[in-house]
């Protein structure tokens, strides 16, 4: 049976000029980790990050860096594509913003209009980001046949629309682009298609799939058949490249695979198929030729699953191997080290006493003193312990002392003025004046 672990219902990182709040539960922050390649934005749209299925922390985080064409596919050869159905302006419309508070659209805290793409992106602004992507796409300075670049800033827009909660606009511009890409697909046979699709960068076609199915009475289910679609692609495709002998994209379809199958069980959580996810998650082992860092990354996002799911003893034997395979590392990336001891801390908070993961996580803030992700954390497992006077301080803290504003401490601080004090709207109000300051 599910339990209500703390923190666990929802992560998300971002900013609050695109984001409302929750409306439950308090949040516990667990930095997300890009499972595409570095350069590439990323389109994970879910509820925890690391572990759901196209986590929008996920998606937040990768847009924080400037966006960067993507790099090419193993394979050399294209298709030409004619993309002139996707520049015509009348597809797109501005970013609502009824629902973003009034001083926040202070032209005092506006970005100059010539800001270019990888700027808004990198500080955030993703409103602003999303239509500068159409402004480009529609300037007329843009071949048709220019298929990297259009597909690269239709991306940007959809994942800038869905941050900043407009994900039915997103999936109503996104369908222009899904009919053309299932008519394009139909017409070609193999090897053509597999050519074809690689010219889709893989990030899109994870965030197509969720967009289709938005509004549909059995989205989960239809999202799920979508990503088996996908796995039996990346088989064929990784079987393809161990003929040729192509290790790099052998790597990349087994990688992708992998990635396909925690999606999946993150959707069977959403459904409420915890058992189901609970049994398919066991079938996931790492590929044999899986890195370290790899093979951390996927028991992080397996033991946030098993917590949400309540299965603790399975999160703790995952979260146990994970540790003992960094510790034989040397090399093993610090921020994956950082969320995997966190996630320790967070594993206690549900197990035992909330004292336990206090005093582990202000050990992880003695090495790391700014890391928000630990800060954030600690917070909450102090207010989980009862120390609300302190817990407000270190969230505080965060808002004044970092640039980086994110909904879930916003949340979580908004929460802690309601548990203090009566005056919470006077004090929620002035922290409206200090985030649009940052």
């Amino acid at each position: 049976q599910s339990r209500d672990i703390p923190g666990i219902l929802r992560a998300t990182l971002g900013v609050s000029r695109c984001h409302g709040v929750a409306p439950e539960g308090l949040w516990i922050w667990i930095q997300p980790t890009d499972t595409s390649n570095t350069n590439r934005i990323t389109a994970f749209t879910g509820t925890v990050a690391n572990a759901y299925p196209n986590s929008i922390a996920s998606l937040i985080s990768s847009l924080s860096c400037p966006a960067k064409p993507p790099t090419n596919t193993p394979a050399s050869r294209t298709i030409q594509l004619d993309l002139s159905l996707l520049l015509r302006p009348s597809l797109y419309a501005p970013v609502p913003t009824t629902q973003i508070a009034t001083p926040f659209l202070d032209t005092s805290h506006q970005p100059a209009p010539d800001t270019d793409l990888e700027t808004l992106l990198s500080h955030r602004r993703f409103i602003h980001a999303a239509d500068k992507a159409t402004d480009i796409l529609t300037s007329g300075s843009i071949s048709p046949s220019n298929t990297q670049q259009i597909l690269q800033l239709l991306y940007t827009r959809f994942a800038c629309l869905v941050l900043c909660k407009q994900s039915t606009l997103a999936a109503k511009e996104a369908k222009p682009l899904s009919d053309l890409l299932a008519r394009e697909s139909s017409t070609y046979t193999r090897p053509h298609r597999e050519i074809f699709l690689e010219q889709i960068p893989w990030p899109l076609r994870l965030l197509l799939l969720k967009l289709q199915v938005l509004g549909t009475a059995d989205a989960h289910r239809r999202t799920i058949m979508g990503l088996y679609a996908l796995s039996s692609e990346c088989r064929t495709l990784a079987q393809k490249a161990r003929v040729e002998k192509d290790e790099e994209a052998f790597k990349m379809w087994k990688t992708r695979l992998s990635d396909l199958g925690i999606r999946v069980a993150g959707e069977l959580v959403e459904m409420g198929e915890l058992e189901t996810a609970r049994r398919h998650l066991a079938t996931l082992e790492p590929e044999p030729a899986t890195t370290e860092a790899e093979m951390l990354e996927m028991c992080i996002r397996k033991t946030l699953l098993l917590l949400k799911i309540g299965d603790t003893q399975a999160a703790e034997e995952c979260l146990a191997t994970s540790t003992s395979s960094s510790e034989s590392q040397t090399h093993t990336d610090e921020n994956l080290l950082i969320q995997q001891r966190v996630l320790s801390a967070l594993t206690s908070l549900c197990t035992s006493s909330p004292t336990t993961a206090v005093t582990q996580l202000q050990s992880l803030a003695t090495t790391y003193p700014s890391n928000p992700l630990i800060l954030h954390n600690l917070a909450i497992a102090n207010i989980y312990s009862n120390n609300v006077s302190t817990a407000s301080s270190i969230l505080e803290s965060l808002v004044s002392e970092t640039e980086i504003v994110f909904p879930t401490l916003l949340f979580n601080l908004s929460t802690v003025f309601e548990l203090r004090t009566e005056r919470a709207r006077e004090r929620k109000l002035g922290l409206v004046d200090a985030v649009v300051e940052v």
